[in-house]
């Protein structure tokens, strides 16, 4: 595993807590999550081919690096590009217990979804039906589209997907089935 893939786990998981915030007002809900064995059980190369049909897109690479807080899996294909560098689709599975250790309400995860709406970039919105709450975000400037999903009283973790490319923003559609999809995976 390259030394740059460690760096941008370790990038993401910072930036997901980052963009969650604070703990809110302690809740019953908490308890610790079971984080995947094989994070890279949650989507299949299958599954993320639609962000990319003609790619060949292979096995994920997991990193359970920053266990007991986060795993990861990343998937890359494409050639390297001078603009965005390689193309690539993550996914990290935190657990919710160790941002929130108080835990969240209902209340609480409303209003993080409301604020990652109003502050996530231009086209940022919320997403029905995922999880708790949950949350599409972009960073045009390092062609980044996200999505995340509260998802802590079932599973008690914090669930996003990023997809980093060229066309980030045109993906959203896919990007959000593939943040279901894998919500739903145990």
């Amino acid at each position: 595993m390259s030394k740059c893939w460690k760096f941008r786990m370790s990038l993401m998981v910072a930036l997901a807590i980052a963009l969650i915030g604070f703990a809110g007002p302690a809740s019953d809900d908490a308890a610790a999550a079971a984080l995947p064995k094989d994070p890279c059980a949650l989507l299949k190369p299958a599954e993320i081919q639609a962000l990319a049909p003609n790619a060949k897109i292979g096995s994920g690479v997991p990193d359970t690096s920053a266990i007991p807080m986060a795993v990861s899996c990343q998937y890359t294909w494409g050639p390297r590009t001078g603009e965005w560098g390689e193309t690539s689709f993550s996914v990290i599975v935190t657990d919710a217990s160790k941002v929130w250790p108080g835990g969240l309400s209902p209340d609480d995860i409303k209003q993080r979804v409301l604020l990652e709406a109003r502050t996530g970039g231009p086209d940022a919105s919320e997403i029905p039906g995922i999880g708790d709450g949950a949350v599409f975000t972009t960073d045009p400037k390092a062609h980044n589209a996200m999505a995340k999903a509260f998802v802590v009283k079932g599973k008690g973790i914090l669930l996003l997907v990023t997809f980093h490319g060229g066309n980030a923003l045109s993906q959203k559609d896919q990007i959000i089935a593939l943040l279901k999809v894998a919500a739903g995976r145990p």
